[in-house]
């Protein structure tokens, strides 16, 4: 599986990406800082020309430069992006986020973990969730 974390908070990055490789064997993750770099990625663009398409996207919503939400817009109004499974882990516990997430088109909707059983206990879920969801998407 081919991952991009979208995730400005580095010590969450490290921790997540650390147990996904380490603990349940994704062996290609790649991480950017914000929204903006987040679409270069995806769209091959600059730096990004030689990037290879993820399988899954991990998104914060609060990032610099680009929110998530308008990069999960983005992805989701292109046919050739709409198909990659976009799971939103944020640290916003708010039902309108939630909600407004759904609208635009996120397979799934996760809270950060408070600490580090919490944060094992995602990166497994998140490596052994099967896309796509059922009808039924995870919020």
């Amino acid at each position: 599986m081919k991952i991009l974390l979208v995730e400005d908070d580095s010590p969450d990055a490290c921790v997540l990406v650390e147990l996904l490789v380490e603990q349940e064997g994704v062996e290609d993750i790649f991480c950017v800082v914000d929204g903006y770099e987040a679409l270069d990625y995806v769209y091959q663009r600059e730096k990004y020309k030689n990037a290879w398409r993820p399988d899954l996207i991990l998104l914060d919503l609060g990032l610099p430069r680009i929110s998530g939400y308008a990069v999960l817009y983005e992805l989701k109004k292109q046919p050739n992006f709409a198909t990659i499974p976009v799971v939103i882990l944020t640290a916003s516990r708010n039902p309108l986020d939630r909600e407004q997430c759904a609208k635009l088109g996120a397979d799934c909707f996760l809270s950060k973990p408070h600490n580090f059983k919490e944060y094992e206990e995602l990166a497994h879920k998140l490596a052994t969730m099967n896309f796509p969801l059922p009808s039924a998407k995870i919020f």
